[in-house]
């Protein structure tokens, strides 16, 4: 790696991190890459050793391998091409991935970043807690890659509950960690991970004694398949696949609101003729548009409401021991309460007064840049309806290409105007909610970061190529 590029201190060694690992070794840009825990995969290694993962026995990624996969590494001919991954697939495809491009040697791991401050010459001071105790280095440039499905959302109600409760974030399976089989079960919440534990815990004979469902507001839901479609089919191509003649045509000349509209009326009449309204399973239908929300994937769910396994109800009014008060008034004894009610996006390596997301909302330029700290970059910060993985790929090449002089940002003041009008832009699209903060859609944002990619190595070239960020000589050696 060349000491001539700035040197990076890299956040985080889940799937997003490795990548970026992987790409930075490919730009020859010194870096560290710190991880918690001591393997790499982030949320998809089962019971990771850094307390972060989200990853219970049965998950299953929600996205086709089409729109996963990594543009320079196919999958293996033994994954099935038909089927949606488990968990443990993932982490043996990044894993593989890892090892074959010699990244794993790059990666500190049983190392938590305590603290980055930033220095009055604009780089960073990096505190570190290792095997080997406390240590503190310098680099010119941080990305961070700390994911933000971490740390969970813990919402209460009005009153006391006095039997067991925790977030989906500990859910492992019907035993762990709490025993739900004989139980009376309600889930909060109307997220994937709401679906796919409550459809696992209201099978008969296997899971909770009865199981229901609180639901606060009305949301789509789609089937993981429909027929030979997967739920994604309408994605038409991976993210890091540049845009055909005809998608370039379509986002030049057609107003996005009559594109919207398209997706709109496709979804929901397909909905309609498969599955049909959530009313008809007593769910509460949408108030709101397809587009305005991020749908929910369950070929699981209709099942269990059909059949009685799974009980809808209501958000909850209040709490009375044993008992659960719901909006409608009805009340049902219960035994576990499962909250899976979201994650916080949270940094807890800055100070909240340096960079923090209060109710998850972070605004930045093209979902990287905070316009006042160039050497500051996020990865992967994005809720998309693809795989993040392809996102984080194409994002980490932006980045590379910026920390070599490849490509050179705008004026600060520029990307500031483009980032609040992007952001208003963004949340008008969608239902008010800490759960869109960081929505995009995913071949919208890569058509236009590719766009981006090209005008600012326009800049870069004009500009004779000159690195953005000097490699600093004081800086410790890496």
């Amino acid at each position: 790696m060349s000491s001539d590029f700035p040197g990076v201190c890299l956040i985080g060694a889940g799937t997003s991190g490795v990548i970026a690992a992987k790409v930075f070794k490919e730009h020859h840009i010194p870096y560290d890459c710190f991880e918690k825990g001591s393997g790499i995969g982030g949320i998809w290694r089962f019971q990771n050793d850094n307390g972060m993962s989200t990853c219970y026995r049965s998950l299953q990624i929600n996205t086709s391998q089409r729109l996963m996969q990594l543009s320079d590494f196919p999958f293996p001919p033994s994954f099935d091409r038909s089927r949606l991954l488990r968990h443990d697939e993932v982490l043996r495809y990044f894993t593989a991935y890892a090892e074959h491009f010699k990244v794993t040697e790059h990666i500190t791991f049983r190392t938590e970043v305590t603290h980055v401050k930033r220095l009055p010459d604009g780089t960073f001071a990096v505190d570190l807690q290792g095997p080997d105790g406390k240590a503190t280095r310098h680099y010119d440039a941080v990305v961070v890659a700390n994911g933000h499905h971490w740390d969970p959302k813990r919402v209460t109600f009005p009153g006391e509950f006095n039997g067991d409760h925790f977030h989906a974030h500990d859910y492992v399976a019907i035993t762990d960690p709490v025993d739900l089989r004989d139980k009376r079960v309600l889930v909060v919440g109307m997220g994937n991970s709401a679906m796919d534990i409550a459809g696992e815990i209201a099978h008969p004979g296997q899971g909770a004694r009865q199981a229901f469902l609180a639901q606060r507001s009305g949301v789509y839901i789609l089937p993981k398949r429909i027929g030979r479609l997967d739920a994604d089919a309408g994605i038409w191509r991976n993210p890091m696949d540049p845009a055909p003649w005809w998608e370039v045509l379509l986002r030049r000349f057609v107003p996005k609101h009559l594109l919207l509209w398209a997706m709109d009326l496709f979804y929901e009449t397909l909905l309609r003729f498969t599955v049909g309204k959530p009313s008809a399973v007593g769910l509460k239908d949408p108030a709101i548009r397809f587009h305005q929300a991020h749908p929910t994937l369950s070929s699981e769910l209709h099942n269990r409401l059909i059949q009685g396994d799974l009980i809808p109800k209501p958000t909850i009014n209040r709490l009375a021991g044993d008992t659960v008060w719901f909006a409608d008034g009805s009340a049902e004894k219960i035994d576990v309460i499962i909250l899976a009610t979201g994650y916080q996006i949270t940094f807890p390596f800055f100070a909240n007064d340096f960079i923090s997301a209060p109710n998850n909302d972070l605004p930045l330029w093209y979902r990287i840049w905070d316009p006042r700290y160039p050497n500051l970059m996020f990865l992967a910060l994005v809720q998309p309806l693809c795989a993040v993985m392809p996102i984080a790929e194409l994002q980490a090449i932006l980045m590379a290409k910026f920390l070599t002089g490849q490509y050179h940002l705008p004026d600060a003041a520029v990307m500031q105007t483009e980032m609040m009008a992007y952001d208003r832009a963004m949340k008008s699209l969608y239902t008010k909610s800490t759960r869109h903060t960081i929505q995009i859609d995913c071949l919208e944002y890569s058509y236009h970061l590719r766009r981006e990619m090209a005008t600012g190595a326009k800049r870069a070239k004009a500009a004779g190529n000159t690195l953005p960020i000097p490699a600093s000589t004081s800086r410790m050696s890496l």
